[in-house]
């Protein structure tokens, strides 16, 4: 199999792409409030800040290794342990130098600038394996179309970590699918790079090495008939393996260790500790066709039900394009060992995140965000068989064809990203009726306590001074942390106090969520009424709103 190349118009595109989007994100984050996730990390960055801080100003005094040592590591990298550093160190070092010292940036926009930092990243990996594998064409749209995904969208925006390892997952994958072609020690450093960096994003990259090996050894027994005598038997298949497979272990896994100083520390109860918090996780309720997902066993059809309803009517049409024709390629005999073992890998590696969901055992917790690291890939393949067939039934009119029909794609989700863009995570699709026909299906309807845009100028307006707003930190709402990255930010008047206790309140937020009605009852029983002074709807879908005391 042979990469298509590279060329100087290539390289414009991509840079263009790149920059369109980051733009694009960077500078749409006004839509979206913050969610509970990105208070606990926005606590994390002004930890990393002030590490930052201590690290430049302990060096500038002759004290080279002082910031390294247990004490000081302990004290600035314990809070949020459970996850690793590098996305929090990147949002501090972005806190330090845009917020802190060049003041250029609030303290939101420094945070978020990393996130739509890896939304450009991740446009760019797009584009590159549709040139690589596919054409010019396929990598143009698919960029387009991945984030025009109301979803996308919504968590592109997010300074978690959701989207950062959606890009190390592809990214790695696709330059392990480029060394599978090159078989040559160097083309294996940048996917072990990749590797090590994302395995300091998050967890979920422990699974890339391991699938990538099973599905090694399966293509290999596949083939095994075919394959030349010295790579037949046990030494054969020593030498078949890729040779980043050593590089995993001899790069990426010190890599690993040296981005998350947490660990440098009585590294093995650490390492078990961040292990266990995640083998043991926590289940949010979800409801799913009216049923309640509290604890396991789950169905089976979770995520399957969700991508199928959560998904553009045209980006699911890609998908479900792109997966037959993986399915095809994955299991042709008539194609060579290596291009079947590159579609191979690719099928697994993209439906493995939904399979694990799927599982009855593990926990659901939060929206599509956790098994979306396959959408990008899977739909750059949906891209290219679309126009592909046009080129084959329309061969004179190809392009201009393509170009019709993806622009018309990309023109028909206008209305639903300008409808959803502050409600992203809401988003349903047509084939459910949409927001109506997913709230009448009893599918959950929201996450996270953002939705709360388009009640803040009620309540800045009508609240008197040093009012108390309840803001459901227990009920999957607000965190404290981000109230107040949200009032430092002037979103909420600085006033305004918060807590957790409505008997104390005298406004409350409440975030719609079947499992959280009770808190309704509670705002009625002490403000003595359930008329709210605003509320957000879509599709006539009520979502969140805020409420007043009644005076006594």
């Amino acid at each position: 199999m042979k990469l298509q190349k590279l060329d100087r118009k290539d390289i414009f595109l991509l840079s263009v792409t790149m920059l369109f989007i980051w733009f694009f994100l960077f500078y749409s984050g006004y839509l979206i409030g913050l969610v509970r996730d990105e208070g606990f990390y926005g606590h994390a960055a002004k930890e990393m800040a002030r590490w930052f801080d201590y690290l430049f100003s302990s060096w500038s005094n002759g004290e080279l290794f002082k910031p390294f040592s247990q004490p000081v590591i302990d004290r600035y990298f314990r809070y949020n342990n459970e996850h690793p550093a590098v996305i929090k160190e990147l949002f501090g070092f972005s806190v330090y130098i845009f917020h802190n010292k060049l003041q250029l940036l609030e303290f939101i926009p420094s945070i978020r600038l990393v996130a739509a930092l890896f939304g450009a990243l991740t446009a760019g990996m797009i584009y590159l394996f549709g040139r690589l594998f596919f054409n010019r064409e396929t990598a143009i749209a698919a960029p387009l179309l991945f984030f025009t995904m109301p979803h996308i969208f919504f968590h592109a925006h997010l300074a978690c970590f959701d989207m950062p390892v959606l890009f190390f997952w592809s990214a790695t994958l696709l330059f392990y699918l480029v060394h599978l072609v090159k078989r040559t020690w160097t083309s294996g450093i940048t996917p072990a790079l990749l590797l090590g960096v994302g395995l300091g994003v998050k967890h979920n990259m422990f699974f890339m090495p391991i699938l990538l090996l099973l599905v090694h050894v399966v293509a290999y027994g596949l083939s095994y008939r075919s394959l030349q005598k010295n790579y037949r038997g046990f030494k054969g298949f020593v030498l078949s393996v890729p040779p980043v497979f050593y590089l995993f272990v001899v790069v990426s896994l010190p890599l690993y260790y040296i981005l998350w100083p947490w660990l440098w520390y009585d590294p093995w109860s650490r390492f078990l500790g961040y292990m266990a918090f995640h083998t043991q996780h926590v289940n949010y309720t979800n409801y799913y066709f009216g049923q309640e997902l509290t604890r396991a066993p789950f169905p089976f059809s979770f995520p399957w039900g969700m991508t199928f309803f959560t998904t553009p009517l045209p980006q699911l049409i890609l998908f479900i394009a792109g997966a037959i024709w993986l399915g095809i390629k994955s299991v042709s005999l008539k194609i060579k060992a290596t291009e079947r073992e590159i579609w191979l890998q690719l099928s697994v590696a993209i439906f493995f995140p939904i399979l694990l969901i799927a599982l009855p055992s593990v926990p659901i917790f939060g929206g599509i965000k956790h098994w979306f690291t396959g959408y990008p890939l899977l739909l750059t393949v949906g891209v290219f068989v679309v126009l592909h067939g046009i080129k084959l039934s329309l061969p004179k009119r190809r392009f201009s064809v393509g170009l019709a029909i993806m622009t018309l794609a990309l023109v028909a989700l206008i209305p639903l990203n300008i409808k959803f863009a502050r409600h992203g995570a809401a988003f349903f699709n047509q084939l459910i009726g949409g927001g109506q026909g997913a709230a009448n299906s009893e599918m959950q309807r929201n996450f996270w306590g953002y939705d709360i845009l388009d009640l803040t100028e009620k309540l800045n307006e009508t609240a008197p001074k040093n009012a108390r707003l309840f803001i459901a930190g227990y009920a999957e709402g607000l965190n404290m942390d981000a109230f107040y990255y949200l009032r430092d930010a002037g979103v909420i008047r600085r006033d305004i106090r918060p807590t957790n206790n409505i008997a104390e309140s005298d406004f409350a937020f409440f975030f719609y969520e079947k499992q959280n009605e009770s808190v309704l009852y509670s705002i009625f029983r002490y403000y003595g009424t359930v008329k709210p002074l605003a509320i957000t709807v879509v599709d006539g879908v009520y979502y969140s709103g805020l409420y007043r005391r009644r005076s006594k």
